[in-house]
């Protein structure tokens, strides 16, 4: 039975963390169209964006600007294509917490709730709120016609920590010093006619702020699954003891944070997630959900256009996963491909050797700081798995995912003839299955060679046997071929500094260089 559309159904755009220097390949104005495009097909009505450095920033906040921001002008045409669309644009600017790219530059230092770890404003600096206001109408001038904005909020990890805000913390807590700023932009925001948004989640963790809000204030509700979060059902009730139904955005996640260190995601694991937010929305009567979608996972945001379309299919009142993956290939590309989205799933999750961006971060509060790739760690890694059980199960499981993504190129080769539509995410599933085949089998040459240390006498010639460098020895041959493969694919829809940045992230010199160490000299570090 088809369920009643959501008010909102809505998809995310995150651009955070892309500058000059971090390895995130995000979205140039042709990918941000092409999934405007989508998303009316997909019967998707709300775009959040983040831009964070990608916005032109005036006045002084020009210095926060990458240097391949988007103009003025490119802006204009996406509100332009998203109108076209029947797309409503909500942009999101943080105003508190993970403003990394604004305290890096010295002119900001002021404002740093900590000067050791540049995640936080300080919510007593009136400097703070200043800053504040100036990015609400930057961004407001270039969207005059936005009915909401997003003002981030989440994952403040540092109220408390200078000597002013410890000493306001003693005396009335942190929901209060939360509240006393945050209450201070909204009421900005609302003085200049649009609606704010929050994160739930620090209003939620000091519920006696929550009454503090102006009742227009609405709360976006993340929770990405029970493989993170636990009980949707419980943190929510706990939301709507303070904040009406009528109030509430539900948010579940495209690329969320459970799968760091693979190179896509689980589509089970996102339709039960996005299957599960959008119930509970219906049965509290909320705004709607809006999918986020997060780029410091590793994954492509190519990767995430499935997640878009299923929240398409789940917030227009569709509940029936088989049906959804039954009808997937043949109204997207033309050509009916029996069970892709199973396909899909049996190349997904973790791989030891491609680690997800976040484990490289230097410091848990900057995602600035980052160490190298350091492929003796991730070996030794490897061996720890494989001494702390038997191994084999994991070496097994990996060996199956190869498999599933060399039977994944052969179908999708098989039928390239035949697409009819949407070319570039059909063009993504090949590279990506090109892809799973090069990593699972670097990961699989590795695991054998464990294997034959660990009940063998380690020789070439057992490891040729056992094909352990065999594994290593085409992952190395194919390593700079997939390479310029990925490269050329992402070239037309994201920045081209943002992308060369994330290819040498992505397939790291270091790793072909541990791999070519391997294969002259097959010993795990």
């Amino acid at each position: 039975m088809q369920m009643k559309k959501l008010e909102m159904r809505g998809f995310m755009v995150c651009l955070h963390q892309m500058n000059d220097f971090l390895p995130w390949c995000g979205q140039n104005c042709a990918a941000v169209k092409m999934i405007l495009n989508g998303m009316k097909k997909a019967g998707l009505n709300t775009l959040l964006i983040e831009y964070e450095t990608f916005f032109p920033w005036s006045g002084m906040e020009k210095q926060i600007r990458a240097s391949n921001a988007f103009t003025a002008e490119e802006i204009t045409g996406i509100n332009r294509c998203a109108k076209d669309n029947g797309v409503e644009i909500i942009p999101l600017v943080q105003v508190l917490g993970h403003v990394y790219h604004i305290l890096i530059h010295e002119d900001y230092r002021q404002c740093a709730e900590s000067s050791g770890a540049p995640q936080q404003l300080c919510p007593l600096a009136p400097e703070s709120l200043e800053l504040a206001k100036r990015l609400i109408d930057d961004t407001l001038a270039l969207h005059p016609d936005c009915r909401y904005i997003h003002l981030g909020g989440d994952e403040c990890g540092q109220l408390g920590v200078c000597p002013q805000c410890a000493e306001f913390v003693r005396r009335y807590g942190k929901g209060k010093l939360y509240s006393s700023y945050m209450t201070q932009v909204t009421r900005y925001a609302l003085d200049k006619g649009v609606i704010p948004i929050l994160w739930h989640d620090i209003a939620h963790a000091y519920p006696e702020a929550l009454a503090d809000f102006d009742n227009r204030v609405r709360f976006q509700f993340w929770n990405y699954g029970d493989a993170s979060h636990g009980s949707v059902d419980i943190p929510l009730a706990e939301l709507m003891n303070k904040v009406p139904a009528a109030r509430i955005i539900g948010s579940p996640g495209a690329r969320a944070e459970m799968q760091h260190g693979a190179l896509h995601h689980s589509p089970s694991l996102i339709e039960a997630n996005i299957i599960e937010l959008n119930r509970a929305m219906r049965r509290i009567g909320g705004i709607g959900t809006v999918l986020t979608d997060w780029p410091d996972t590793g994954c492509s945001f190519f990767d995430a256009l499935y997640a878009m379309r299923f929240q398409g299919y789940a917030a227009g009142g569709g509940e029936d996963i088989d049906e959804f993956r039954k009808n997937y290939a043949a109204e997207l590309f033309g050509v009916d491909i029996a069970g892709l989205p199973d396909k899909l799933d049996a190349i997904a999750g973790f791989c030891s050797v491609i680690p997800g961006f976040q484990y490289r971060k230097a410091q848990a509060l900057n995602r600035y700081a980052r160490r190298p790739y350091d492929f003796a760690e991730i070996c030794g890694n490897i061996r720890r798995d494989y001494e702390a059980g038997d191994g084999e199960n994991e070496l097994y499981r990996l060996i199956g995912k190869r498999f599933a993504a060399v039977s994944l190129l052969e179908t999708l080769k098989k039928y390239e003839p035949q697409v009819s539509g949407n070319h570039a995410e059909y063009q993504w599933y090949i590279l990506l299955a090109e892809m799973s085949i090069l990593f699972f089998g670097i990961e699989i040459g590795l695991r054998k060679a464990l294997f034959v240390e660990k009940y063998l006498e380690v020789s070439p010639e057992q490891l040729e046997r056992f094909q352990s460098t065999t594994y290593l020895r085409s992952a190395l041959e194919n390593f700079d071929r997939v390479k310029e493969l990925y490269h050329a694919f992402h070239a037309p829809w994201t920045p081209e500094l943002n992308l060369n940045n994330c290819t040498e992230e992505v397939f790291p010199e270091a790793l072909k260089t541990g791999i070519a160490g391997l294969v002259k000299n097959p010993s795990c570090p």
